[in-house]
């Protein structure tokens, strides 16, 4: 009986151990799967991605600029992680975007001029969030920014209709693309990624009633231009907080590129000079800590981040950081253009340094509807330009021949990182109808 009763009790006790191993194994393989649904409130994060065209972050208030343009967005930043030290991956739209959406450097997602699109196999942000479940969403009042480029993919809508507005020259429209966002999210099914694309501050710079009293040089124009943006972005804001979205949604803030107003002899966005290169980047979760990162973070950080943010699961080579990751960041900053057609622009920055080398390229090879000529190409000077951050923070100061040593370290980087360049080019048609919308863009003379 005393054996009966032994076997009974060490059965049942088996079957309890067996029953325990099997669910520890069950949560073992559910766990890379709960993913976005282990929030604090159990649900998935809503995701909006605000990018701003022509941005200079020095023409902030929370840069420091002396004028209170951004109300807004300084608001929106002292509840947030600011960077500080962020850098574009090219200074013109189509590249640095396609770069934002892919977590790729342009050589690799292929985005890299007037006549060549995304390269269609690339995964975007918009793509991996619809295969988990988001409604995916995107408003842009970019010529580069629409599905001629590829920049659509993922996207459940895709709206570019403020485009028809008119002529950029004459129109703003950061009024128009806010509507538009706050028609949809009344409606879009949770969780949401929403990504908008405002463009007033590129050039031309029109004059704004309210803003007017800062005068009516280009420089005052532009700035004008920021303050009527940040009011619309306000009201964007100001409907997620009143919502209570805001509980619930992970906020990305940045820009495509900066700006140059003369800082180096020229105007618009053609170098590799920090007034074009250096962007802001904000990021707002309700876990997340406002603070100040003055870490170095490029545009190839931003797609690493919010997937990690989520804990969704991402494969492949990419070469961004999770910026919310403790420790230093010290790796070199590679940037590149290819436009304006004729230079090969190729940067990095890196412990201290930076290195601008500027080739000149064969404009036969590019098509002739690409190959027009630009206005105002004053300071894009061949040759290796070499500054030491630290010490010359605006880049006045060439030491390339003084620092032999340095230039030729940055050298070499570039040419390990160039090295084997990806030929992904998905070439597009240029026709009469847009290459008029390019020089209204002011992109072609």
């Amino acid at each position: 009986m005393l054996i009966f009763q032994n076997w009974y009790v060490y059965s049942i006790l088996g079957l309890v151990m067996s029953q325990r191993i099997i669910t520890s194994i069950v949560l073992l393989f559910l766990i890379p799967f709960l993913g976005i649904f282990c929030s604090s409130n159990k649900k998935p994060m809503n995701v909006l991605l605000i990018t701003v065209d022509t941005l200079r972050p020095d023409h902030l208030g929370y840069g420091g600029h002396f004028r209170n343009l951004s109300p807004n967005i300084d608001k929106f930043a002292r509840e947030s992680i600011v960077f500080t030290n962020a850098y574009s991956q090219s200074g013109w739209t189509l590249p640095s975007v396609a770069t934002i959406l892919t977590g790729k450097y342009p050589k690799d997602h292929g985005a890299v001029d007037f006549h060549v699109k995304l390269n269609n196999a690339l995964p975007t942000m918009a793509s991996i969030l619809k295969e988990h479940g988001y409604d995916t969403r995107g408003y842009v009042s970019h010529l580069l920014l629409t599905p001629t480029y590829g920049l659509e993919k993922g996207f459940n809508r895709f709206d570019f209709s403020v485009l028809n507005q008119g002529d950029p020259h004459k129109i703003s429209t950061s009024r128009q693309l806010t509507d538009l966002v706050l028609g949809d999210i009344r409606i879009a099914k949770e969780p949401f990624f929403i990504w908008a694309h405002y463009f007033d501050p590129h050039f031309a710079y029109m004059g704004h009633q309210g803003w007017d009293a800062y005068g009516e040089a280009p420089i005052d124009r532009y700035d004008q231009e920021i303050g009527y943006t940040d009011f619309y972005i306000g009201k964007l804001l100001e409907y997620l907080e009143r919502k209570g979205l805001n509980d619930r949604t992970i906020i990305i803030f940045t820009a495509d590129h900066g700006e140059e107003f003369g800082d180096h002899g020229g105007r618009f966005h053609y170098t590799c000079f920090n007034e074009i290169l250096r962007v802001p980047a904000i990021i707002k979760a309700p876990f997340l800590k406002p603070q100040i990162d003055n870490r170095p973070v490029e545009q190839i950080d931003f797609l690493p981040t919010l997937m990690a943010m989520l804990n969704i699961p991402i494969t492949g080579d990419y070469p961004g950081h999770n910026l919310l990751q403790a420790g230093e960041r010290n790796q070199p900053i590679f940037i590149e253009r290819e436009r304006p057609p004729g230079y090969l622009q190729h940067t990095v920055i890196y412990e201290g340094y930076k290195l601008i080398n500027i080739e000149p390229t064969d404009t036969m090879l590019i098509p002739e509807s690409s190959r027009v000529t630009y206005p105002g190409l004053e300071n894009v000077i061949l040759g290796s330009h070499l500054f030491n951050l630290n010490n010359d923070p605006k880049e006045m100061t060439n030491l390339l021949t003084t620092q032999a040593s340095e230039s030729e370290k940055l050298k070499a980087l570039l040419a390990s990182h160039f090295t084997g360049q990806a030929q992904t080019e998905e070439r597009i048609q240029i026709d009469e109808a847009l290459q008029e919308k390019l020089r209204k863009l002011g992109y072609l003379k």
